[in-house]
Parts: structure tokens; sequence; C-alpha cells
């Protein structure tokens, strides 16, 4: 009879256990787990040290202004002889007004496709070194090799203030949509043509538009003229040093949001200080995403329902994160994997984590 209860307990408790825990590889898990506040995390942990891991952002229909379902995003942003595993939604998006674009820094494969200071970002170095940091993004150009010749206030973003400047680049749309604006058309990376107006961005190249307080800067350039521009990132957090702000320089993934919840073991969650002044984001209780790394460069994507900032720090730090940072939430809250939705979103996304291997 012992014998029997014996063996019961213990095929209950593997049944228990397979019903939150789902195993896929030595690298990687998917699991939900319930904290000491009450609330339940559903996350997936993956060890990014693993050679066969590699990380990617993910932009709907391969645009900065589209959105689309999360696993649509993962089936068109692919990896060569590699196999999504995993996917959380990456930063917050205008959802509403049909123009889809995203607020927060985007980077993917090294190229810098946005712009958001404000939040945290979470950057990904070339070998899969992991930050989460305060950080602010600055453009300067270059004209025939002379640096500090125009600057520009970000790009892939169209804006309507007049002394806006922006660069787009082919990762935008078809078209710049910033119809007050002179325009610069970069291609192989030589003015070609100038003109006014939404304009198509060229395929090998980019477009410097100018709205109408900034128009006089069009002089400078001269068709022919070398044309290039560079970022400089710089962390924002207090007591930063130069090792912080270069670490920058090497990152090849990036996604934007926030507020951070922890950074360098510290609970930090203060979405005022980081520049957000929603109450839905700061104060009340919603959907979250999350992101963060532990020491030792294992990765935890996950979401969570119902949670404050402050509650979703407190998970954060009951799972041993390093560093961690607040996603878009609500209605965009995602997370996938192996092909399977474990939180469903409410809507399409813009952008997306992704995870392959």
């Amino acid at each position: 009879m012992i014998k029997r209860l014996f063996t019961l307990t213990i095929m209950i408790l593997i049944l228990l256990v397979s019903s939150t825990l789902s195993f896929a590889s030595s690298h990687h898990y998917y699991t939900s787990q319930k904290f000491s506040n009450g609330k339940t995390a559903k996350y997936v942990l993956l060890n990014l040290n693993a050679t066969d891991i590699s990380p990617a952002m993910g932009l709907a229909n391969n645009k900065i202004l589209a959105a689309d379902s999360l696993q649509n995003i993962v089936n068109t942003r692919a990896i060569e002889g590699k196999k999504a595993f995993a996917a959380v939604n990456g930063t917050y998006f205008s959802a509403y007004n049909g123009v889809p674009v995203p607020y927060g820094t985007i980077i993917d494969k090294g190229k810098l496709l946005h712009i958001g200071n404000y939040g945290a970002v979470l950057g990904i170095t070339k070998d899969k070194k992991l930050v989460i940091d305060n950080l602010n993004i600055e453009i300067t150009g270059s004209i025939d090799g002379v640096e500090n010749q125009y600057y520009t206030w970000g790009i892939n973003h169209s804006r309507t203030e007049p002394d806006a400047i922006m660069i787009f680049t082919p990762d935008f749309a078809s078209s710049t949509q910033m119809p007050d604006a002179q325009n610069v058309i970069v291609r192989n990376g030589k003015v070609a043509q100038k003109n006014s107006g939404n304009t198509a961005i060229p395929s090998d190249g980019f477009v410097i538009s100018f709205n109408p307080s900034m128009h006089y800067l069009m002089e400078r350039f001269n068709i022919g003229s070398t044309v290039d521009y560079t970022p400089e990132f710089l962390s924002t957090r207090e007591n930063a040093t130069e090792a912080d702000h270069a670490v920058w320089k090497d990152v090849v993934y990036a996604v934007g949001a926030g507020p951070s919840l922890i950074l360098n073991n510290t609970i930090t969650a203060d979405g005022a200080k980081e520049g957000f002044t929603e109450a839905k984001i700061n104060t009340q209780r919603s959907q979250r995403s999350f992101v963060g790394y532990r020491e030792d460069g294992r990765v935890i994507i996950g979401t969570v329902a119902n949670a404050s900032i402050t509650e979703l720090s407190q998970i954060c730090k009951e799972l041993n994160l390093k560093s961690a940072m607040n996603l878009d939430g609500g209605a965009s809250s995602a997370l996938l994997y192996n092909g399977s939705y474990k939180t469903n979103p409410g809507r399409n996304i813009n952008n997306a984590l992704i995870f392959f291997e």
C-alpha cells in the first residue's frame, strides 16, 4: 500500500511539473512561476552563452512603419540555418492612429534603425555581452569628410515640428512622409538629388529631411558631395563611466522601452525619472512584458498579468536578474515559445526581440 501511494505521489509531481515547465533543449526552457507578491510570471530562460543561440530584432514586414502578429514577425525575420524558438514583444509604438511607428531605440545587425531617448535600452554586443542602461543617442553628419556639418533629431520617424531634421533609411517605408520638408537624397554615399515634400527613399542610400525652419541648411549640400552620418551613444545613468559609453559601439542588437526595473543589481523602477508620464506605465497595474539577464549571461523574457512596475521589479529580483527592464505592455504583451503563444497578444505589434538556435 505504501509503495503504491509513493508511486502515485511521484506521478502527480511529474504531472504538476510538466504542466508548467517545457524543455526544448539544454539551453532554454519555458515555465510559469508564482512569486512572493502573489503574481505569476510566464517566462523563457535561455543561455545566451550557448554557441548555437543567436539574438535578433524583428520588424513587422521588415519595415519600421508597420504592424503584424508576433508570429508573423518571427516568421519574417529569418537567420539562415537557424529556427526561432522564443520571442517577446519589444518597444512601444503608435497603436491607435493607423501609423504604427515605434517610440524606442531599435538596432538590428549593427544598424541603428530608430532612436528613443528615454526609458532604458537592452543591448547585445557581437560577442553576446549584455547591457541594460539609460541611453542617449545623438546623430551628427559629415559633408565631403568634414564632420559636424549637420545634425538630426533622429532616424526613421516622421516629424511635424518646423525645426525637425530627420534621416530616413530603406528600413522605414517607401517614402519619408514629411510633406513640408526639403530633402537631400543620398545614394551610394553621395548626394544624388535635392527635392521637396514626401519623397521616395532609395534602396542604396538614405534621405535627410529638413522641415521649414531648417531649409536654409540645404545650401550646404551639393550634388556629388560625399555625405555620411555617425551616431554617438552616451549612458545617462548617474556615475556612468567611459566604459559605460563605449560598450554601445559594439552593440549589434538593441531594443529600448522601459522603465528599467533593475540596473546592476539595484531596483530602479522609476518611470517618471526615466521620462514616462502615463500612469498606466508608472503606477497602475497592467499586463506587462519584460526582459533581463543574470550575472552568468542567462536571459529571461517573460510576461506578468495585472502587475505594477514595482511588483514587476520584485519578480525580476526574485528571478536573480542583474539588470531588467519593462517592455511594451497591455494588449501588445506577447510571449512565444517553440511556435506556441504562452501569452496571446491582443493586437498586432511593431517589433519583437527574437532568439534563434
